[in-house]
């Protein structure tokens, strides 16, 4: 039986320079036929809301109809920023935000599900995230309390951390325990990308 993910949005950040790829934006990179935003955003088709934050290429192919673009104010003033701009798009029914970086490939429905059963299973005022092999947090990849994360991005700075997004809010950390590439899974360096690819192919 599959779990319902109640009235959820999804903020996906696609800010950066991404300096090691010659200033190409890592969203717009392409993994197995589609660029790693297509695939984000069929991994969150569930979400009621679905935001991107930063700016595209000029070239870059529209977005679904009903997702909104919008951008951090001001520009280029961090992941925490973004997020505060991306939840002011967000209906205030959504009881939970998903806010992921934009650079995930391997981000699935299943993965948003499995945080969802944790955080709920912690409480309404919990979130849920993943953590690395070395037990790391995924910050930009996990699920909130919408209303907890709207007080904590009213008060954050330009250049503010995104963990300070989740102060005070209770955290469940995940594992990804499954043989499939693990959503938490960015590409950061080419060889990151490289490595993407090697693993989308081999699940083909």
């Amino acid at each position: 039986m599959v779990e319902h993910l109640g009235e959820f949005a999804a903020i996906i950040l696609i800010g950066g320079k991404a300096r090691r790829f010659a200033g190409c934006a890592k969203s717009e990179l392409v993994v197995a036929g589609s660029t790693i935003l297509e695939r984000m955003l069929a991994a969150t088709e569930d979400a009621v809301s679905r935001v991107v934050v930063g700016t595209r290429p000029a070239d870059a192919g529209p977005l679904p109809q009903g997702v909104p673009q919008v951008l951090e104010d001001p520009p280029g003033s961090g992941p925490a920023r973004s997020v505060q701009a991306g939840l002011a798009a967000v209906p205030d029914n959504c009881d939970r935000v998903a806010i992921l970086g934009g650079d995930l490939p391997f981000l699935t429905s299943d993965a948003l599900r499995l945080l969802h059963q944790h955080a709920s299973g912690a409480g309404p005022e919990s979130g849920a995230l993943f953590c690395d092999n070395a037990g790391r947090r995924q910050w930009l990849c996990g699920l909130w309390p919408t209303d907890l994360v709207r007080r904590n991005a009213a008060e954050v700075e330009p250049g503010a951390p995104a963990r300070l997004l989740f102060t005070g809010i209770e955290v469940e950390t995940v594992t990804w325990e499954h043989a499939s590439p693990p959503p938490w899974f960015d590409c950061d360096t080419p060889e990151d990308l490289d490595q993407a690819r090697t693993w989308a192919a081999d699940l083909k």
